[in-house]
């Protein structure tokens, strides 16, 4: 229906409601006709989903190789395979379960609120329980629920490129449209998806859910899902694997044909080179630590929206931080008032606050509602209209209404209003004084003037060419978080540098940054108004050396950041619509949770406590995160590397096989799965916060990891190859790779506990407790018994073994990597 071109009045009876609101018997009524108002997007058939782990190139590996087991009439082998499969299959399909109910917890986490007239009062209820007819009230920073059809506007202002590609913020107003309009003409709508960039609105909503504009369109398209860097990394560390696990394969083949195997034996040897060496289990263990990740940093307050920000959050060199409410408590009080005629301010404070439809949102004007409360001033609700805070001036103000004519009370920055006023040079100067004391003690203060006319003021340019008389300064303070210093020491300490970036005076930006540690003297802290006259060329050693921003307009955060983006991987602050192009333009945008809803859709990372601390515990897990990564790939690949040299070794020396097929396999499923999680789950190393970030475009695996895992790999080879051929010269070939199979197990063992650190020594990391860890440990152990002593054995042609020869083997098979590792790791410290 055309609501655009339909009356309000008509559009209110045509949806059967009025403007005191819908009852709440009629509401359930509708709830229950129209559904929540939540927009479903088809998910993909539930075909796809299962076919899906089995499409993955290491699974393929494992099919082919259990297809040549039954053309081979190995029957035993072949289950073995197929049961591997299975159980791969089952472990991807509980980690996508348990992905995708972590998300769902999360996002419950940031459920819109709207202000909702029921009944004739005023609820504050979830956006997913509107309905058709509902009446609701939205402001600045706010996003739009639902379509509406417009009833009253102030200033009214949105941003609907979201919807339409349209970049510039329209002016909407409630007048009825004649003719056909598009969705970009309507001017009397408003439409889900957008946002209020200014002012205030309230309609009526016409459409919920999949029926309003933007759930056709999305309908149209499905989520798609983006990686991450670190997981870009790991696809092209594995595609070059699998690429030289091919050439080498290949290789393989001709030389086991040449060595006189059979064709179907040299295949299976093949399959289980290539198994052997591809660490299957990756892509999974990698998308649980994540997701466990991202749970844990919501539960510390970070609410992570785009999963490459766990990485990025990690390697971050600069924090761009606003103050109110991140460095501070965002609990505004009045402190001091000054006026030039030293008379009570208190009225004129009364009448300059914003309470739009009856309720104050802004911090400033609760902390004045308050002030004046205290002070037995009566605040009644009848300003004839609010004038929104205006960016461009600096200013907020509220029409009055004294019989014929109409009184203009404004608010703002102390330097705008003295500007607009006429003030005597006298005044000025007691004026710019007054200034200058409140903010020496790290106040903000907030400059009162007024205004009178005989016709009511819409638009603060009507004021151009006018003066104001001055009315005075109330000063206001913000307290610091007690734990704000400590955590930009705990910044400066990583390596990561703060700045604070603050509309407040010079002198007063300056005492906070004191305060909080963040400066020592004047010349670390700029003021912005300087900006204008300067090329980026000038201002950019000035931002490199300045930690503490004053006066500084959103503008000029977008162009702060953009030099910052120059030297740094940068972290930006931001709660409010001023702050979405900055905190889109960061390298990682981190929006407080109480802040407007576009903010919030802008960032990567939401503070669920506004808090600064929690950046700081975010990028303390994203480091955490990417070292248990590496930790998992350097056991993985050494461990696998160290099973493709044995086999390769094997056939160039012209040695019977150390290893069957099936106990490669058997090893690749029991050692790596058990262990890989819970090395995925360590808990963090001591220095990882006292270390400089890493360089974004640094390999996953450093130099050092890699000559490491080169030589333990060399060294599990080493040892069971020399295991083999010693017990083979001895009690023949089934006993000698019995032996090399309890060899292989074990120095994997003694690597997961090599993995557990990248440079503490075992000794030390022994004092961390890991219980998955060691439950990962005595999993992988308990079914290493049930081979060698319980019904696998046969399967897996296990020999009957001489325990004592299993003790010495196990022992020396232990110690000798946990040497070799321990002294690399002595070697890198001492360099």
């Amino acid at each position: 229906m055309t609501f655009y071109a339909t009356p309000a009045h008509e559009t209110l009876k045509k949806l059967r409601t009025n403007e005191c609101g819908l009852t709440a018997r009629e509401v359930k009524r509708r709830q229950k006709q129209y559904g929540i108002n939540v927009i479903k997007i088809e998910s993909e058939p539930l075909w796809k989903k299962i076919v899906e782990p089995f499409l993955d190139i290491f699974i393929l590996v494992l099919g082919v190789a259990a297809a040549i087991s039954l053309w081979h009439g190995d029957h035993i082998d072949a289950v073995i395979i197929l049961v591997i499969i299975a159980i791969s299959a089952i472990i991807f399909y509980v980690q996508q379960f348990s992905t995708d109910r972590v998300l769902r917890s999360l996002s419950k986490r940031s459920v819109q609120k709207v202000d909702v007239l029921r009944g004739n009062h005023t609820a504050r209820v979830d956006a997913s329980q509107l309905v058709p007819g509902d009446i609701i009230t939205l402001a600045e920073g706010e996003k739009i629920p639902a379509d509406i059809r417009l009833l009253r506007t102030a200033n009214l202002r949105v941003d609907e490129s979201q919807l339409t590609g349209e970049s510039l913020p329209i002016s909407k107003k409630p007048d009825v449209l004649e003719g056909h309009k598009e969705l970009y003409e309507q001017t009397n709508m408003l439409f889900q998806g957008s946002f209020i960039i200014s002012g205030t609105g309230t309609g009526v909503v016409v459409t919920t859910g999949n029926n309003t504009e933007f759930g056709n369109l999305a309908t149209l398209s499905k989520r798609q899902n983006t990686q991450s860097p670190v997981q870009q990394k790991i696809d092209v560390l594995i595609t070059r694997i699998i690429t030289v696990i091919t050439a080498v394969s290949v290789v393989a083949f001709g030389l086991s044909l040449l060595r006189g195997m059979d064709v179907l034996e040299s295949l299976r040897f093949v399959m289980a080179l290539a198994v052997s060496a591809v660490p299957e289990s990756l892509p999974i263990a990698i998308s649980v630590v994540l997701v466990l990740g991202m749970r844990r940093m919501a539960a510390k307050k970070a609410l992570v929206y785009q999963m490459r920000a766990i990485e990025t959050i990690g390697v971050i060199t600069t924090i761009a931080t606003d103050k109110t409410g991140t460095l501070t408590k965002n609990k505004l009080t009045v402190q001091e008032t000054w006026s030039p005629n030293d008379t009570a301010v208190i009225d004129i404070i009364a009448r300059t606050i914003n309470r739009g439809d009856a309720k104050s949102h802004d911090p400033l004007d609760i902390a004045l509602e308050e002030f004046v409360r205290t002070h037995g001033v009566q605040v009644k609700n009848s300003s004839f209209r609010d004038i929104p805070f205006n960016q461009d001036f600096s200013m907020s103000a509220a029409v009055w209404h004294h019989g014929k004519d109409f009184q203009l009370h404004l608010k703002g920055a102390p330097e705008q209003i003295l500007a607009a006023c006429k003030v005597s040079a006298a005044v000025k100067k007691q004026a710019l004084a007054a200034l200058e004391e409140f903010a020496a003690k790290g106040q903000r203060v907030i400059g009162l003037a007024s205004y009178t006319s005989a016709h009511p003021v819409h638009e603060f340019y009507e004021l151009k060419g006018k003066k104001l008389t001055f009315e005075g300064f109330v000063a206001v303070s913000d307290v610091l978080r007690p734990e704000a210093p400590r955590a930009i020491r705990a910044a400066l300490k990583a390596g990561v540098s703060v700045r604070m970036i603050t509309g407040d005076h010079f002198e007063t930006a300056y005492q906070i940054g004191h305060q909080l540690g963040m400066v020592k003297d004047r010349g670390e802290v700029f003021d912005c108004r300087q900006m204008s006259k300067l090329t980026d060329e000038q201002l950019d050693p000035i931002v490199e050396r300045t930690k503490v921003f004053s006066r500084v307009i959103p503008e000029q955060k977008y162009r702060l950041l953009t030099i910052l983006k120059n030297h740094h991987i940068t972290a930006m602050t931001g709660d409010g619509v001023n702050d979405v192009p900055a905190l889109s333009n960061a390298h990682i945008g981190v929006a407080m949770g109480s802040g407007s809803h576009i903010a919030r859709d802008a960032g990567a990372i939401i503070l669920l406590d506004d808090n600064f601390k929690t950046i700081i515990d975010a990028m303390h897990e994203g480091r955490t995160i990417i070292a248990n990564i590496r930790r998992m790939l350097f056991y993985l690949l050494s461990t696998n590397t160290g099973e493709l040299i044995t086999m390769i070794s094997a056939l160039l020396i012209g040695i019977k096989t150390p290893l069957e097929p099936v106990q490669i396999l058997w090893v690749n499923l029991v050692t790596d799965t058990s262990m890989v999680i819970p090395l995925g789950l360590e808990p963090t190393e001591k220095g990882v916060m006292n270390r400089p970030p890493e360089k974004p475009d640094a390999p996953i695996l450093n130099h050092m990891m890699v000559w490491r895992m080169v030589i333990v790999a060399g060294t599990m080879s080493a040892i069971a190859l020399a295991v083999y051929i010693f017990f083979e010269q001895r009690q023949g070939h089934a006993y000698a790779q019995t032996m090399a199979f309890i060899a292989l197990v074990v120095s994997q063992w003694a690597n997961a506990f090599n993995a557990r650190s990248d440079d503490e020594s075992l000794l030390k990391r022994l004092k961390v407790m890991n219980k998955s860890f060691y439950a990962g440990m005595s999993l992988s152990i308990i079914l290493q018994i049930l081979v060698f002593f319980g019904p696998l054995g046969e399967v897996l042609h296990i020999a009957h073994v001489a325990l004592s020869d299993m003790i010495i083997i196990s022992l020396v098979s232990f110690i000798i990597p946990i040497v070799v590792s321990e002294w690399h790791k002595y070697f890198m410290r001492k360099r």
